[in-house]
């Protein structure tokens, strides 16, 4: 049975928000999805301070996107508790919160709208406003798609498809087939187009100026290398007055700017701290680590 978000009473923000973003604790926290006796998460303890950059890593099934789901309220822990800024999470108004956050994963849609409408979503407010929904498209990576493109930003994407039939002249022309082909042509996206247009709308959201945690699970999986690391250059350096918290499995380009990297397996954080202290223990981490660097220098796709 599916367990229902209980609304709180207390708005957000308020005043003991930092103006660096969101902090969290999370104390002996366990999380098991609805229908199932496995534990997702399994007694985590940690803290994340305000304006902090945080790398998750694991393997598939560690618990890494559990963990991005219960920090943005999408569920409740099973047990334990969640702070946000020294308050339980669950006091907040849901839709206060929400406000405050942002998410980027690859499970987001696009949808049969223009592209200017679909980057908008993200500011609702100003979905009209060309000039930010332009900005937002360079910082997601999306520019050059839109630019290349006879409509720009008014393409329609993946819009409803139209079937008709109707009667033929003597030379098989058709009235409706004319007037057909005067009506705006849709654009197919590929997974990279699809993925750097959500980016893009991400980006938007942050000119609501309400955003202080940001959560980035696995956006990336169709960029090639190079976009990946635009894409991740680009959060943060809009990451001033914002909590932001990345789940990569390629994490070479992030560790190195990480205040903190959590190492997680089998629902526990195994391990956390910075790159060099994480590479000295010779631990988890360090065994990804090696892996992936072995992968990468033989030219292997993660």
């Amino acid at each position: 049975m599916a367990r229902v978000i209980q609304d709180g009473d207390l708005a957000y923000p308020n005043e003991k928000e930092s103006l660096e973003g969101m902090s969290f604790e999370l104390r002996n926290v366990s999380f098991s999805y609805p229908g199932s006796d496995k534990k997702a998460l399994d007694n985590v303890s940690f803290r994340i301070n305000p304006g902090q950059l945080v790398v998750v890593v694991g393997a598939n099934g560690s618990g890494k996107s559990t963990f991005v789901n219960v920090l943005t309220r999408l569920y409740d822990c099973s047990s334990g508790q969640i702070l946000v800024d020294g308050e339980d999470i669950k006091r907040f108004k849901i839709t206060d919160f929400r406000h405050a956050t942002a998410t980027l994963t690859q499970e987001h849609h696009l949808f049969p709208l223009s592209i200017a409408e679909n980057i908008g979503l993200g500011y609702p407010e100003a979905v009209k406003n060309r000039r930010m929904i332009m900005q937002a498209a360079r910082q997601g990576g999306a520019e050059g798609i839109i630019q290349k493109l006879d409509q720009g930003l008014d393409t329609v994407l993946d819009p409803v498809t139209v079937q008709y039939t109707a009667l033929v002249d003597e030379n098989g022309n058709s009235a409706l087939s004319a007037e057909g082909k005067k009506l705006k042509k849709s654009h197919q996206v590929s997974g990279g187009e699809k993925q750097r247009l959500v980016a893009a709308r991400t980006f938007m959201r942050f000119n609501s100026n309400k955003i202080k945690f940001v959560a980035v699970d696995e956006p990336s999986s169709a960029l090639d290398p190079e976009g990946e690391l635009e894409l991740f250059n680009n959060l943060r350096a809009a990451r001033i007055g914002k909590t932001m918290l990345f789940v990569t499995h390629r994490f070479g380009p992030l560790t190195k700017y990480a205040d903190q990297i959590l190492c997680m397996k089998d629902g526990k954080v195994v391990e956390s701290g910075h790159h060099l202290e994480l590479m000295n223990k010779k631990g988890e981490y360090f065994k990804m680590y090696n892996i992936q660097a072995r992968a990468f220098d033989s030219g292997e796709k993660l």
